[in-house]
């Protein structure tokens, strides 16, 4: 019977982990363009949703022209009369130029492209899996089995639901001169006047954040002594996604709440579902002479 319930965790976090189910891209795959008016017609082509469809937390209402938005947001209206230009005054423009370019050096260079790997996220988080349920006893077999719900949840919630809703554009694709992780291409500043597209979906709530936040802080609940080097693990792997230039601030931060939102509600079912064996008590001394 154990053997069998072990099988059926494993088979369900395989499918959790290693199948893919975040949506298709929103955008189109986009070759690089050759100047401002190629990205505009990119922007504006039928790969990306129509600014009218969009909820109104994508649009710009306060923007003193068309082609003028708050950070990471479509205009509003039809066809703008240039690229999409950020107000770099804005506060979360400054604070991602400072946690990002300002940031930058060589040591964090080297250690980010590895901390924000999704794939070696998903070796740890299946070592760990594994160790709960061949060596955490009852408790760490509930452990794990509550991780799958919560890790399906976490991404779908972020990828599928919220991002389409909110379509805010990550910075790499609306601010110049942007310290990117490009992947093969390595470590890139991208140019002053934005000429392509670097990534393929939306950007708010990072799904990074999300869900290693609510994997760290679950864990963490259950073992309270790890809880400290836990979120450590959480905060640094959702700071690298600022720090490569693909998230704003409020993306991580938002990610962050989500995940800690959902590792709450998790927790909560964990603790009605989980019943430790009581201890027994010694019996009862003959009272002394």
């Amino acid at each position: 019977m154990k053997a069998t319930a072990i099988f059926l965790l494993a088979l369900a976090t395989w499918g959790a982990f290693c199948l893919p189910v975040r949506p298709r891209s929103v955008f189109a795959a986009a070759p690089p363009a050759r100047g401002p008016e190629d990205i505009t017609a990119h922007r504006d082509s039928s790969s990306l949703p129509d600014s009218s469809s969009l909820s109104p937390l994508t649009t710009s209402s306060t923007a003193t022209s068309p082609d003028t938005a708050s950070p990471g947001t479509m205009s509003p209206g039809a066809t703008p009369p240039g690229p999409v230009r950020i107000d770099e005054s804005s506060p979360e423009v400054k604070v991602f130029r400072l946690l990002n370019s300002g940031a930058a050096n060589g040591i964090f260079d080297r250690i980010m492209p590895l901390v924000t790997d999704f794939n070696r996220s998903k070796i740890v988080l299946t070592l760990i899996w594994a160790a709960l349920v061949l060596f955490g006893r009852a408790k760490g077999r509930w452990v794990a089995l509550m991780l799958i719900p919560l890790i399906t949840a976490t991404d779908q919630i972020s990828a599928s639901l919220i991002k389409p809703l909110v379509g805010r554009l990550r910075p790499c694709e609306v601010l110049g001169n942007v310290h990117l992780w490009s992947g093969p291409e390595g470590w890139i500043v991208t140019p002053g006047e934005i000429v392509r597209s670097y990534k393929s979906s939306f950007s708010f709530p990072s799904s990074h954040a999300t869900n290693i936040t609510a994997a760290m802080l679950f864990l963490g609940l259950a073992y309270r002594k790890l809880i400290v080097p836990l979120l450590l693990v959480a905060f640094t792997v959702s700071y690298s996604r600022i720090y490569i230039g693909v998230h704003w601030p409020l993306d991580v931060a938002g990610g962050m709440a989500l995940g800690a939102l959902l590792a709450g509600a998790a927790w909560w079912l964990f603790q009605k579902l989980y019943r430790p064996a009581p201890t027994l008590s010694e019996p009862d001394k003959p009272p002394s002479e």
